[in-house]
Protein backbone atom coordinates (compact mmCIF):
# COMPACT_ATOMS: atom_id res chain seq x y z
CA UNK A 1 0.00 0.00 0.00
CA UNK A 2 1.29 3.11 -0.58
CA UNK A 3 0.45 6.73 -0.09
CA UNK A 4 0.60 9.84 -2.36
CA UNK A 5 -0.36 13.47 -1.78
CA UNK A 6 -1.49 15.94 -4.13
CA UNK A 7 -2.00 19.65 -3.81
CA UNK A 8 -4.96 21.30 -6.04
CA UNK A 9 -5.65 24.69 -6.57
CA UNK A 10 -4.18 27.93 -4.14
CA UNK A 11 -1.62 28.14 -1.26
CA UNK A 12 -1.45 30.14 2.01
CA UNK A 13 1.06 32.24 0.13
CA UNK A 14 -1.14 33.22 -2.73
CA UNK A 15 -4.43 34.00 -0.65
CA UNK A 16 -2.82 36.37 1.72
CA UNK A 17 -0.68 38.22 -1.58
CA UNK A 18 -4.45 38.38 -3.29
CA UNK A 19 -2.67 36.20 -6.53
CA UNK A 20 -5.53 33.45 -5.89
CA UNK A 21 -7.92 33.03 -8.93
CA UNK A 22 -11.03 33.67 -7.80
CA UNK A 23 -14.35 34.34 -10.24
CA UNK A 24 -17.43 34.88 -8.48
CA UNK A 25 -20.23 33.43 -11.60
CA UNK A 26 -17.63 30.76 -12.26
CA UNK A 27 -17.51 29.41 -8.12
CA UNK A 28 -21.51 29.53 -7.91
CA UNK A 29 -21.86 27.96 -11.28
CA UNK A 30 -19.60 24.96 -10.55
CA UNK A 31 -21.14 25.11 -6.54
CA UNK A 32 -24.59 24.21 -8.55
CA UNK A 33 -22.94 21.88 -10.64
CA UNK A 34 -21.51 20.18 -7.86
CA UNK A 35 -24.33 19.89 -5.29
CA UNK A 36 -26.58 18.63 -8.07
CA UNK A 37 -24.27 15.42 -8.89
CA UNK A 38 -23.52 15.12 -5.00
CA UNK A 39 -26.89 16.43 -3.81
CA UNK A 40 -28.16 12.39 -2.61
CA UNK A 41 -25.38 11.54 -0.21
CA UNK A 42 -24.60 15.13 0.71
CA UNK A 43 -28.15 16.12 2.43
CA UNK A 44 -28.22 13.24 4.84
CA UNK A 45 -24.94 14.48 6.31
CA UNK A 46 -26.31 18.47 6.18
CA UNK A 47 -29.64 17.17 8.05
CA UNK A 48 -27.73 15.19 10.70
CA UNK A 49 -25.62 18.40 11.37
CA UNK A 50 -29.54 20.33 11.50
CA UNK A 51 -30.90 18.36 13.56
CA UNK A 52 -27.61 18.30 16.14
CA UNK A 53 -28.16 22.02 16.26
CA UNK A 54 -31.59 22.43 16.57
CA UNK A 55 -31.11 19.70 19.72
CA UNK A 56 -28.49 21.80 20.88
CA UNK A 57 -30.47 25.13 20.61
CA UNK A 58 -33.22 23.44 22.72
CA UNK A 59 -31.10 22.28 25.11
CA UNK A 60 -29.56 25.89 25.90
CA UNK A 61 -33.05 27.25 26.08
CA UNK A 62 -34.14 24.70 28.39
CA UNK A 63 -31.01 25.15 30.61
CA UNK A 64 -31.71 29.36 30.68
CA UNK A 65 -35.14 29.48 30.89
CA UNK A 66 -36.66 25.99 32.80
CA UNK A 67 -38.81 25.50 29.68
CA UNK A 68 -37.61 26.12 26.15
CA UNK A 69 -41.37 26.40 24.85
CA UNK A 70 -41.61 29.79 26.49
CA UNK A 71 -38.75 31.61 24.20
CA UNK A 72 -41.00 29.75 21.19
CA UNK A 73 -44.58 31.12 22.75
CA UNK A 74 -43.27 34.31 22.51
CA UNK A 75 -41.97 34.54 19.24
CA UNK A 76 -45.40 33.73 18.07
CA UNK A 77 -47.55 35.76 20.36
CA UNK A 78 -45.98 38.61 18.18
CA UNK A 79 -45.51 41.14 21.17
CA UNK A 80 -42.89 42.63 23.60
CA UNK A 81 -40.42 40.05 23.14
CA UNK A 82 -38.47 40.53 27.17
CA UNK A 83 -34.52 41.06 27.18
CA UNK A 84 -34.63 37.50 29.14
CA UNK A 85 -36.12 36.08 25.70
CA UNK A 86 -33.81 37.39 23.63
CA UNK A 87 -30.59 36.67 25.66
CA UNK A 88 -31.60 33.41 26.15
CA UNK A 89 -32.10 32.96 22.30
CA UNK A 90 -28.81 34.69 21.49
CA UNK A 91 -26.72 32.19 24.00
CA UNK A 92 -28.60 29.38 23.35
CA UNK A 93 -27.84 29.65 19.53
CA UNK A 94 -23.88 31.11 19.97
CA UNK A 95 -23.29 27.74 21.86
CA UNK A 96 -25.04 25.69 19.31
CA UNK A 97 -22.94 26.75 16.72
CA UNK A 98 -20.21 26.36 19.14
CA UNK A 99 -21.19 22.52 19.94
CA UNK A 100 -21.92 21.22 16.71
CA UNK A 101 -18.09 22.25 15.77
CA UNK A 102 -17.02 18.92 15.40
CA UNK A 103 -20.34 17.93 12.72
CA UNK A 104 -19.82 21.03 10.68
CA UNK A 105 -16.01 20.41 9.96
CA UNK A 106 -17.25 16.62 9.16
CA UNK A 107 -19.84 18.60 6.71
CA UNK A 108 -16.96 20.87 5.44
CA UNK A 109 -14.38 18.29 4.65
CA UNK A 110 -16.89 16.26 2.78
CA UNK A 111 -17.60 19.62 0.71
CA UNK A 112 -13.94 19.57 0.18
CA UNK A 113 -13.68 16.41 -1.31
CA UNK A 114 -16.87 17.51 -3.69
CA UNK A 115 -14.52 20.58 -4.63
CA UNK A 116 -11.95 18.41 -6.24
CA UNK A 117 -14.05 15.89 -7.82
CA UNK A 118 -14.42 13.25 -5.08
CA UNK A 119 -17.60 11.18 -3.92
CA UNK A 120 -18.39 11.49 -0.18
CA UNK A 121 -20.85 8.89 1.68
CA UNK A 122 -23.16 10.27 4.93
CA UNK A 123 -20.92 8.66 7.56
CA UNK A 124 -17.97 11.14 6.70
CA UNK A 125 -20.03 13.52 8.71
CA UNK A 126 -18.49 11.82 11.90
CA UNK A 127 -14.69 12.62 10.23
CA UNK A 128 -14.83 16.24 11.82
CA UNK A 129 -14.78 14.21 15.41
CA UNK A 130 -10.92 13.76 15.10
CA UNK A 131 -10.75 17.61 15.49
CA UNK A 132 -13.21 18.54 18.25
CA UNK A 133 -11.18 20.55 20.59
CA UNK A 134 -9.46 22.62 17.85
CA UNK A 135 -12.91 23.09 15.98
CA UNK A 136 -14.55 24.08 19.32
CA UNK A 137 -11.99 26.45 20.22
CA UNK A 138 -12.12 28.17 16.36
CA UNK A 139 -15.58 28.30 16.71
CA UNK A 140 -15.71 30.07 19.89
CA UNK A 141 -13.47 32.86 18.64
CA UNK A 142 -14.92 33.39 15.47
CA UNK A 143 -18.24 33.27 16.71
CA UNK A 144 -18.05 35.38 19.60
CA UNK A 145 -15.84 37.99 17.32
CA UNK A 146 -18.79 38.10 15.06
CA UNK A 147 -20.98 38.84 18.15
CA UNK A 148 -19.30 41.87 19.16
CA UNK A 149 -18.68 42.97 15.69
CA UNK A 150 -22.89 42.63 15.54
CA UNK A 151 -23.23 44.52 18.28
CA UNK A 152 -21.28 47.45 17.34
CA UNK A 153 -23.21 47.46 14.18
CA UNK A 154 -24.55 44.27 12.16
CA UNK A 155 -22.80 45.18 8.83
CA UNK A 156 -19.65 44.38 10.85
CA UNK A 157 -20.40 41.21 11.89
CA UNK A 158 -22.04 40.37 8.31
CA UNK A 159 -18.39 41.43 7.41
CA UNK A 160 -16.85 39.45 10.13
CA UNK A 161 -18.62 36.25 9.57
CA UNK A 162 -17.83 36.56 5.86
CA UNK A 163 -14.52 37.05 6.63
CA UNK A 164 -14.29 34.20 9.26
CA UNK A 165 -15.77 31.44 7.07
CA UNK A 166 -12.94 29.17 5.81
CA UNK A 167 -10.75 29.63 9.19
CA UNK A 168 -12.22 26.39 10.29
CA UNK A 169 -11.64 24.48 7.49
CA UNK A 170 -8.37 26.17 7.34
CA UNK A 171 -7.62 24.45 10.92
CA UNK A 172 -8.69 21.51 9.91
CA UNK A 173 -7.23 21.13 6.30
CA UNK A 174 -3.70 22.98 6.72
CA UNK A 175 -2.98 22.35 10.83
CA UNK A 176 -2.60 25.46 11.67
CA UNK A 177 -3.52 27.15 14.60
CA UNK A 178 -7.17 28.98 15.24
CA UNK A 179 -5.64 32.45 15.60
CA UNK A 180 -3.24 31.99 12.45
CA UNK A 181 -6.70 30.45 10.44
CA UNK A 182 -8.76 33.30 11.49
CA UNK A 183 -5.88 36.03 10.36
CA UNK A 184 -5.29 33.79 7.15
CA UNK A 185 -9.42 33.63 6.49
CA UNK A 186 -9.45 37.34 7.06
CA UNK A 187 -6.64 38.81 4.87
CA UNK A 188 -7.45 36.82 2.16
CA UNK A 189 -11.21 37.68 2.12
CA UNK A 190 -9.68 41.26 1.85
CA UNK A 191 -7.61 40.38 -1.03
CA UNK A 192 -10.44 39.22 -2.77
CA UNK A 193 -12.76 41.48 -1.13
CA UNK A 194 -15.46 41.96 -4.39
CA UNK A 195 -15.83 38.20 -5.58
CA UNK A 196 -16.49 37.18 -1.81
CA UNK A 197 -19.05 39.75 -1.46
CA UNK A 198 -20.71 39.07 -5.06
CA UNK A 199 -20.57 35.42 -3.56
CA UNK A 200 -21.86 35.57 -0.35
CA UNK A 201 -24.40 37.89 -0.95
CA UNK A 202 -26.04 35.83 -3.79
CA UNK A 203 -25.98 33.63 -1.07
CA UNK A 204 -27.73 35.25 1.28
CA UNK A 205 -30.39 35.86 -1.06
CA UNK A 206 -30.73 32.58 -1.61
CA UNK A 207 -31.35 31.93 2.04
CA UNK A 208 -33.77 34.72 2.14
CA UNK A 209 -35.66 33.09 -0.82
CA UNK A 210 -35.85 29.76 1.15
CA UNK A 211 -36.62 31.60 4.59
CA UNK A 212 -39.44 32.29 2.41
CA UNK A 213 -40.73 29.79 0.75
CA UNK A 214 -41.36 28.14 4.56
CA UNK A 215 -37.66 26.57 4.86
CA UNK A 216 -38.61 24.52 1.87
CA UNK A 217 -35.42 26.04 -0.33
CA UNK A 218 -33.06 25.32 2.72
CA UNK A 219 -32.76 21.57 1.63
CA UNK A 220 -31.09 22.75 -1.50
CA UNK A 221 -29.01 26.30 -0.48
CA UNK A 222 -27.05 24.70 2.74
CA UNK A 223 -25.52 22.02 0.57
CA UNK A 224 -25.35 24.71 -2.02
CA UNK A 225 -23.58 26.81 0.67
CA UNK A 226 -21.18 24.47 1.71
CA UNK A 227 -20.12 23.39 -1.61
CA UNK A 228 -19.93 27.11 -2.70
CA UNK A 229 -17.02 27.61 0.59
CA UNK A 230 -15.32 24.24 -0.63
CA UNK A 231 -14.81 25.62 -4.12
CA UNK A 232 -13.80 29.11 -2.55
CA UNK A 233 -11.40 27.28 -0.10
CA UNK A 234 -9.75 25.52 -2.99
CA UNK A 235 -9.14 28.09 -5.21
CA UNK A 236 -7.82 30.32 -2.79
CA UNK A 237 -6.02 27.82 -0.10
CA UNK A 238 -5.88 24.51 -2.20
CA UNK A 239 -6.58 21.26 -0.82
CA UNK A 240 -4.25 18.55 -0.04
CA UNK A 241 -5.42 15.06 -1.44
CA UNK A 242 -4.21 11.05 -0.21
CA UNK A 243 -4.13 8.74 -2.89
CA UNK A 244 -3.92 5.16 -1.41
CA UNK A 245 -2.85 2.64 -3.73
CA UNK A 246 -3.19 -1.10 -3.30
CA UNK A 247 -1.24 -3.48 -5.70
CA UNK A 248 -2.51 -7.09 -5.27
CA UNK A 249 -1.59 -10.12 -5.97
CA UNK A 250 1.68 -10.87 -7.75
CA UNK A 251 4.59 -8.00 -8.80
CA UNK A 252 3.12 -8.21 -12.15
CA UNK A 253 -0.24 -7.01 -11.20
CA UNK A 254 -1.60 -3.32 -11.68
CA UNK A 255 -1.42 -0.98 -9.27
CA UNK A 256 -5.17 0.10 -8.47
CA UNK A 257 -6.59 3.28 -6.68
CA UNK A 258 -8.10 1.60 -3.69
CA UNK A 259 -9.36 4.85 -1.79
CA UNK A 260 -8.59 8.99 -2.16
CA UNK A 261 -9.51 11.91 0.12
CA UNK A 262 -9.23 15.19 1.58
CA UNK A 263 -5.77 14.95 3.45
CA UNK A 264 -6.85 14.93 6.74
CA UNK A 265 -4.81 12.44 9.19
Amino acid sequence: MNNKTFHVGGSIDKALKGDSELQAFAILQEAWKVTAKNFLSFLPAIIGLFLAQVALLMLGLQVQLGDASLFFEAIVAGGEISSDIVQAGYMANFWSDVLSAPLYVGVSLMALNHAVGLPTKPSHLVKGFSFTLVSVVTMLLTSSLQGIGNAIFPIIGLFLSMGFSLAIILVCEKRITPLKAIQYSLVATVRKLMPMTAIYLVVLIMFFISFATAGVGLIWTIPFFFNVKGLVYRNLFGITLQVTSMKKGSDDDTTTSDDSEVFNA
